[in-house]
């Protein structure tokens, strides 16, 4: 009998300063390709900070990706938005003091305030390298510093590079240079991690093509954003109500943070609009927030008097803001309006789509639109028409009336599964090693 051929595993670095146990959006997209390579023939040590106090935390999270084939190195930093004063959450701040505080950022750090983790994370990184046998370097941005990172250890190693773009870095909206050799430097930057990129991944096409636009010769692909289906199979489901008021109850869901143009305003001041206009609503329609809410968006509930239909949950766990999305009627979002929003497509969306839900989607035309449109469950509306918000809000209300909600298309809907966005992943690492 002829000895079967071994499977060959192979072992990436991925270098990703936000991770579990940190919470909130930016650890989703890296978390769950870290949890489904190593099914994928794929082992992987994962470089990142090790967590001091921050905004929040998911450590059911961290259990998700832990297991074989995963290694998880953590290092110092001295990034002034990482407190080291132990693993505490602290509060996010008010939009005033944000914006402040990036602008100061920017200013004085580039490319980002992450800057002071790169030689802590470039010592940890030469000593694994020099311990480890790595076929591939893979980073994920933001925070830029990471792709810096990358690039000075693929290029020491002689290894391929892939970079992962959740965001566009010199294009990006939430960027505000202070000076044009800002944006020079950032540019150089740039040009530089891109040269020693072997594939760069973008998280849509416009993305893509601007990173194209600054430098030619780089080679892009799109891997959008996802859901993972497992996360929607060990959460509570609704109950089946009995014909009744209870099942006249309608709640609208946003989970997440708010920040920059990203603001429930819109929304609240259109709920109340159809609150108002329909008092008998006031008694079966609410809305829910799960994530970050400020003190201004809480006085503005009490100021547009919807303390009784608003109910804000804080930060949950992963699985916790998941079963709430299984139980509401309708998910909604909103990108807001601001120069270089047609680039976003924000995570939560995925979700959103993962689950089914009709989404109330308060978007410009861009990515987030064109993506949305095949769902067949969207409704979808100018971000700043706060009358056609009002109109949308009381059209799902009707609908749930008439049991007309619908649900998203599924078959639509599955393209962005994890595992599936993951196999195209290692598709494309495959390619580069297999290419050399």
């Amino acid at each position: 009998m002829i000895p079967e051929t071994p499977h060959i595993r192979r072992h990436a670095l991925v270098v990703a300063y936000y991770f579990p146990p940190l919470g909130l959006s930016g650890v989703q997209r890296v978390s769950k390709l870290v949890k489904y390579l190593p099914e994928n023939g794929w082992d992987v040590t994962v470089l990142t900070v090790e967590p001091g106090a921050y905004f929040a935390f998911d450590d059911e999270l961290l259990g998700d990706v832990e297991g074989d084939g995963v290694t998880i190195v953590r290092t110092k930093t001295t990034d002034p938005t990482m407190r080291r004063d132990g693993r505490s959450v602290v509060p996010f701040p008010d939009e005033s003091k944000r914006r402040v505080f990036s602008w100061l950022s920017q200013l004085l750090l580039i490319p980002d305030n992450k800057i002071g983790w790169k030689k802590h994370a470039l010592k940890e990184g030469r000593r694994l390298l020099a311990k480890h046998s790595f076929d591939l370097v893979y980073a994920t941005a933001p925070p830029y510093t990471c792709f810096l990172v990358g690039e000075a250890l693929a290029r020491e190693a002689g290894l391929p590079l892939v970079l992962d773009y959740r965001d566009d870095w010199v294009s990006n909206p939430r960027h505000r240079y202070p000076t044009l050799l800002h944006k020079y430097l950032t540019s150089r930057k740039e040009r530089g991690a891109l040269s020693q990129a072997g594939t760069v991944i973008a998280i849509n096409q416009t993305i893509s093509d601007l990173i194209k636009s600054r430098v030619p010769h780089a080679s892009t692909v799109v891997v959008p954003q996802g859901y993972d289906p497992e996360d929607f199979t060990s959460v509570s489901k609704p109950e089946e109500l009995p014909d009744s008021e209870e099942q006249r109850k309608m709640t609208f869901l946003y989970t997440g943070m708010f920040y920059d143009a990203q603001q429930p305003d819109v929304f609240l001041r259109a709920f109340a609009a159809v609150l108002n206009a329909n008092t008998d609503y006031r008694g079966y329609v609410s809305a829910r927030f799960v994530g970050l809410f400020s003190e201004r968006a809480l006085r503005l509930v009490s100021e547009l008097g919807l303390e009784p239909n608003v109910e804000v949950l804080g930060y949950q766990n992963h699985s916790s803001s998941i079963s709430e999305l299984e139980n509401c009627d309708v998910a909604w979002m909103t990108i807001g309006q601001q120069p270089g929003a047609a680039m976003i497509s924000t995570g939560k969306m995925y979700e959103y789509m993962g689950s089914g839900k009709p989404i109330l989607a308060l978007i410009p035309e861009g990515e987030a639109r064109r993506a949305l449109e095949p769902y067949n469950a969207s409704y979808i509306c100018d971000p700043s028409d706060e009358k056609a918000v009002s109109m949308m809000i009381e059209k799902l209300i009707q609908d749930k009336e008439k049991d007309l909600l619908p649900r998203g298309n599924d078959s639509y809907s599955a393209r962005f599964d994890r595992r599936k966005l993951t196999a195209a992943v290692v598709g494309i690492f495959n390619q580069l090693i297999e290419g050399e």
